[in-house]
């Protein structure tokens, strides 16, 4: 599962890698000094007529729901939307991300009030994007305080997890340049754990060995054909 439904700000008009043309759009965070996510809307069939890159003027905001597909190598993450685009009010935030799938790794983190881990989660097929059904899509997946402590507590590689929260975006200037990132935080619980804590797991118990029976051997019955 890879889904959001948030408001976003008309940034401008964009394209894919492919040329596709794109809604170019960008999230804020309520209440946050966070950096605005920007997100890359592509025409789909749900969205229909509602995608109109030229018809929309910077800074409409536009209400979406879709699904994520996180581009590393481009540091775009685009939205596939399932249903129409509508116009609302500048003045509402929205962003609300529901993600499920198995943790591919967990952070070694220098802060006890900190929790980060990989989310590989299953997406249905993108053509626009080159993304097929066999094709996983990778979430970092983030809490503090208390929901940090919980997560460390039952989380482990290859456990299955649901987990909703907000979309995020880091960037900062690395040796290479200025490098981008996306995440999803979580908070007050919004997650659940699907399967059997690691901790909790029944031992093996060793199967009794049922004692051999020994059978005596049975006489064979005398010949009654005559000689």
């Amino acid at each position: 599962m890879n889904l959001i439904q948030a408001s976003g700000t008309f940034v401008a008009k964009g394209t894919t890698e492919s040329g596709i043309n794109c809604l170019k759009l960008t999230i804020p965070v309520q209440n946050s000094n966070a950096t605005p996510a920007p997100v890359y809307l592509i025409p789909t069939r749900a969205a229909g007529d509602t995608f109109v890159p030229d018809a929309f003027k910077e800074g409409t905001q536009i209400l979406f729901t879709g699904r994520l597909y996180p581009n590393k190598e481009e540091q775009r993450m685009y939205i596939a939307p399932t249903l129409p685009l509508q116009v609302v009010h500048k003045e509402l935030i929205m962003n609300n991300v529901t993600i499920a799938g198995g943790i591919g790794y967990i952070a070694e983190e220098k802060r006890e009030d900190l929790f980060s881990c990989g989310i590989l989660c299953n997406a249905p097929k993108q053509k626009l994007l080159k993304h097929d059904w066999d094709d996983n899509v990778g979430f970092k997946l983030e809490a503090w305080g208390d929901d940090a402590a919980r997560l460390r507590k039952h989380a482990f590689k290859g456990r299955q997890v649901v987990a909703c929260g907000t979309l995020r975006y880091d960037v900062w200037e690395g040796s290479n340049g200025t490098n981008a990132s996306y995440k999803v935080r979580t908070r007050a619980g919004h997650y659940q754990f699907f399967g059997k804590n690691k901790d909790r797991e029944p031992s093996i118990q060793l199967q009794q060995k049922l004692p051999e029976v020994q059978v005596a051997p049975t006489a064979p019955e005398p010949d009654n054909i005559p000689f």
